[in-house]
Parts: structure tokens; C-alpha cells; sequence
């Protein structure tokens, strides 16, 4: 991206962070006071980088000469029956159920940073290796996608009525829209983490966290329970909350089970598999 500048400060923080976390953790590895409290922080750092570095690189792909794929994304939810201005009308009508999908969109993202911690607190460490990696691959492929077929999502090709948005509120808006649309067109004058918008509409990346999530937490007892919950209602809130086209919830999933496929492979490649006996 040509003639941006960018936020040395607030990079500088996150880079402080990320060292401070790394040093911890690998403070505790060579003493060898704990492998669990080590190995959390450890990943803690890593994937603050990888978020951060993330996000940076999904903007310097922007501005964004291909076309949008959003015109072949309505028509297949058009085919499918799906209207964004009708599930934000039904979200109107049902308050609680909104504010429930609300918070469960918000909740993507912590909790990732909840599951890191308690997978290395309780020395689920290949889970924990298996989580950071499945995100990493998906991430990436999400970001690498999105620059050959970039996408908007439905916010920012629908008119929505002032009264439904001041009802629904939805977190993603058709302002959102029209900020992504003009980033796709003109790129960001100003490169920084504080002021960064989600790009990437599809695959919806909230689907593939949330399916992320909830399949590393399910040896967890206590914890897997609210997140299928939760994350059950993260479906139709990526829908109202997130502007996201219909079609953009199975791309996820499909990311997902790619990402986790990889994950595998790496941490327990075939040919190791397959020398060890059938039990």
C-alpha cells in the first residue's frame, strides 16, 4: 500500500507485549518451574503476533483492484430464500434473543484467549498446540482468499430503516458497509491496530473461530458446555451482527475443517500414524 503511514507507537506496544509474554514463557521452560504456565504464555504472545500481524496484512492487500464476488454470494442466498433486511426485521421483534446474539459475536475472539489459558493451564497441551495452529492455517487462508476474491458482505448492499437500527443495533452496519466498500476502493491513508474493521466477510471468520472454539473445549467439561452454546447462537448473530451473506456460515465450517485437517497433519504427520500399531 502506497503512500500510508503507519502507528510505530501502538505496533511498538504490541511488540513489547508479545516479547514480555514470550520472555515469561520461556523463562519458565528453562527453569523448568512449569511446562503449563510456559507453554500458555508462550502461545499468548504468539498468537497477540499473529492477530496483530494479521490484520496489518489483510489491509496492506487493500486497496483492492479484483471485483467483489458479492454479487455471486446474493444470488446464491437469493436462491436460498435469504433476505439480510428480513433477519434484521425478526431480530427487531425479538429483543432478548438480539442482545443474546450480540454478546455471543462479541464473544469469538475472548474466547480463543479464555481457551488458550485453560488448556495450558490444565496441561492440554497438544489441544492447546492443535487450537493456535487451526487458526493460524484458517486465518491465513481467509486473509489469502479474501485479497483473490474480495468480499463486502450483505451490510453493505442493503438499505436497512433508521427506526430497525436503532432497534436491532446490529454491531456491523450498512456505515460499516459503506467503510469497507471504500477501503476496498481507496485503501486505508492510515495503518493502525487500534482503528482496523474486520474485512473479510467471506468465509466468515466469526463461524470458523466459533467452530474453532467450541471443538478444543470439548475435553473440557465445565467449559464445553456454554461454549456449544454460545457459539450456537454465534450462527444467526453472524447473520444479523455481522452483515454476513448466508452462504458465508458453510464456507466457515469448510475453512474450519481444513484448518483442523492441516493442524493434524502437522502435529502427527500420516507416515508417524501410520508406524504406529492399531490399538
Amino acid at each position: 500500500m502506497r503512500g500510508s503511514s503507519i502507528d510505530v507507537a501502538a505496533y511498538a506496544k504490541i511488540a513489547l507485549l508479545v516479547g514480555l509474554f514470550l520472555g515469561l514463557g520461556l523463562a519458565y521452560r528453562r527453569s523448568g518451574r512449569s511446562e503449563a504456565i510456559g507453554a500458555m504464555t508462550v502461545c499468548t504472545g504468539l498468537f497477540i503476533a499473529f492477530t496483530a500481524s494479521l490484520s496489518l496484512f489483510n489491509y496492506l492487500l487493500t486497496p483492492n483492484p479484483r471485483p467483489l464476488i458479492d454479487p455471486w454470494l446474493q444470488a446464491a442466498d437469493s436462491a436460498l430464500g435469504y433476505h439480510w433486511p428480513d433477519a434484521i426485521a425478526w431480530a427487531a421483534e425479538h429483543p432478548l434473543f438480539n442482545e443474546a446474539m450480540r454478546f455471543a459475536y462479541m464473544a469469538t475472539l475472548p474466547q480463543i484467549a479464555v481457551l488458550v489459558a485453560v488448556l495450558g493451564l490444565t496441561k492440554r497441551l497438544e489441544d492447546l498446540y492443535s487450537l493456535l495452529l487451526t487458526v493460524t492455517i484458517t486465518g491465513t487462508i481467509a486473509v489469502m482468499f479474501w485479497g483473490l476474491f474480495p468480499s463486502a458482505g450483505a451490510k453493505s448492499f442493503h438499505h436497512i430503516s433508521s427506526a430497525l437500527l436503532h432497534l436491532v443495533r446490529p454491531v456491523v452496519d450498512p456505515a460499516y458497509g459503506a467503510e469497507i466498500l471504500a477501503l476496498v476502493k481507496n485503501g486505508a491513508p492510515y495503518l493502525s491496530p487500534d482503528e482496523f474493521r474486520g474485512l473479510i466477510a467471506f468465509p466468515s471468520f466469526h463461524i470458523v473461530l466459533a467452530v474453532t472454539a467450541t471443538w478444543h473445549a470439548r475435553h473440557i467439561n465445565w467449559l464445553f458446555g456454554p461454549y456449544l452454546l454460545v457459539n450456537l447462537i454465534v450462527l444467526p448473530a453472524v447473520l444479523v451482527h455481522g452483515g454476513h451473506h448466508l452462504v458465508d456460515i458453510p464456507a466457515g465450517m469448510a475453512v474450519f475443517a481444513f484448518g483442523l485437517y492441516c493442524a493434524r497433519e502437522i502435529l502427527h504427520p500420516a507416515a508417524a500414524r501410520a508406524a504406529i500399531p492399531a490399538t
